[in-house]
């Protein structure tokens, strides 16, 4: 027999009495299981008993008859049985003690690793702020060299006319790529740097409250 059968045939043993009674009843072995754990569940049972015994305590705890009544399979019998007591519930301290003394031995093991990765998270996230800031920079540095090509082609123009043309389109050229390409790397960084902010907020939030930031 299992959780289910059990509260199951636990529910049909306890349908002769009210009904909010019968819901207290059940939410407490619901409870009780719950708090025990799969893994306990069949110690559980093993502690309770039959699903009988267990209805028979709740009827004659709800009307008293003097007398050590069980009910069975087929119905109840007179009888001695033992007193019932309350099952223990699962102590809760227990278990957080037992989950930090699991913290305390894995983290010797786990610690370097978390550092580790901690670190090439670290890295990454500088290497993308650096990686798009270098964009803007070059875009920049050839809107210049182009701006100055255009200028030194300008000052040859008294002196070889067809030179001075020529440096001069190859400047403008390259101010107008220059230009572009500042404009678009710029724009780049403004959607690049809120997303790496972003991301960097959801991890530092994750592990404490479960939830990205939207």
């Amino acid at each position: 027999m299992n959780r289910n059968e059990f509260m199951t045939r636990l529910e049909e043993l306890l349908g002769d009495i009210p009904a909010g009674e019968r819901r207290e009843a059940l939410q407490y072995y619901e409870d009780y299981f719950n708090d025990a754990g799969v893994e306990n569940e069949a110690q559980v049972l093993r502690e309770l008993g039959s699903p009988e015994k267990v209805a028979a305590m709740i009827k004659k705890d709800m009307n008293p008859t003097g007398r050590d009544d069980e009910f069975t399979e087929t119905g109840y019998r007179d009888g001695e049985i033992s007193e019932y007591k309350t099952p223990p519930r699962t102590s809760k301290t227990l278990k957080i003690i037992l989950v930090i003394l699991i913290a305390l031995a894995v983290i010797p093991t786990l610690g370097p690793i978390l550092f580790a990765v901690l670190g090439i998270v670290i890295a990454l996230i500088c290497a993308g702020f650096i990686f798009f800031g270098g964009l803007v920079l070059l875009a920049v540095t050839l809107a210049v060299t182009g701006l100055v090509t255009v200028i030194g082609g300008i000052t040859l123009l008294f002196v070889s006319a067809p030179a001075a043309l020529m440096i001069s389109g190859i400047g403008l050229i390259t101010l107008a790529i220059g230009v572009v390409a500042t404009v678009v790397t710029v724009k780049l960084c403004i959607v690049m740097y809120p997303a790496i902010f972003k991301c960097i907020v959801n991890i530092c939030r994750k592990p404490f409250h479960g939830k990205a930031v939207s």
